[in-house]
């Protein structure tokens, strides 16, 4: 007797000892090749921004030129898929922490898992959306623009509006809470471009995961705002995505922080 209970608690502690959680960081838009999944962060994309989250911290990297949706050799789909069945299966469990497109791959890869992350075997307790570019930026839209279709890289491209929008389901994040974390630190010129409050990168119709484009200055679960000139205007609702929310420790107003400096956020 004494012999099976020995064994028992021997194996309860081995269980305990195996079980291990970790924050996975997501990048995004980047002229370098941060291909890569493990702990160390290849040519430094989140630099000292990772401090504000402790415990263990697993970089997916890959080239930050390419298209985000895409699979293969250090593509974002590829390595995604890799690093969660490494860090998020069998016993482990992550909080991901994505940054602008970054947000965009793991809700495209989310969206096509063809059922809930749980039920394929993942424990994924949330995702974190630093500044979500998921929604496409105007400034991709104007840089395809003045160069007839012929400027940009692949990640240019996949960042147009209409294209970012179109890619995938975004009601469907298979099960996972995308927690959007906006910034409101604009910047002159860039500003001029982007529709409502931004960060000089994103607009909030994108970094709050709403379902349509539109000039807003508020994350919320819904928002109706008069648009048109009046009196041939009209109310216009947006509300976001299902599975989409505000981060529980943010306000509506979002933070003042730029789009750079709101990698420091992965803790919320």
């Amino acid at each position: 007797m004494r012999t099976l209970l020995t064994a028992l608690t021997t194996l309860l502690l081995a269980g305990s000892l195996s079980a291990q959680s970790y924050t996975v960081f997501i990048h995004g838009k980047s002229g370098k090749n941060h291909n890569g999944i493990g702990t160390t962060d290849v040519n430094s994309y989140w630099g000292s921004s990772v401090n504000s989250v402790s415990g263990n911290r697993i970089f997916i990297g890959y080239d930050g030129t390419t298209d985000p949706r895409t699979y293969g050799s250090s593509r974002a789909q590829t390595n995604i898929s890799t690093g969660l069945t490494n860090y998020c299966k069998a016993g482990k469990s992550c909080k991901i922490v994505c940054h602008s497109a970054g947000c965009y791959a793991i809700e495209y890869w989310l969206s096509n898992l063809g059922s809930t992350a749980s039920a394929k075997g993942f424990n994924i307790t949330k995702v974190t959306a630093l500044a979500a570019a998921s929604g496409g930026s105007e400034l991709a839209n104007a840089l395809n623009g003045i160069t007839f279709g012929f400027g940009g890289n692949a990640m240019d491209k996949s960042l147009i509006v209409t294209t970012a929008r179109g890619a995938f389901n975004h009601n469907n994040t298979g099960g996972v809470a995308v927690n959007h974390v906006p910034g409101y630190k604009g910047m002159f010129g860039a500003s001029a471009i982007l529709p409502g409050e931004d960060d000089y990168a994103v607009a909030y119709h994108s970094s709050c995961g709403y379902n349509r484009a539109g000039g807003l200055n508020k994350c919320q679960s819904s928002l109706t705002q008069y648009e048109g000139l009046w009196p041939f205007g009209s109310n216009r609702t947006y509300t976001q995505y299902s599975g989409h929310y505000r981060a529980p420790s943010v306000s509506s107003t979002g933070l003042y922080l730029d789009h750079g400096q709101i990698k420091t956020e992965g803790w919320r």
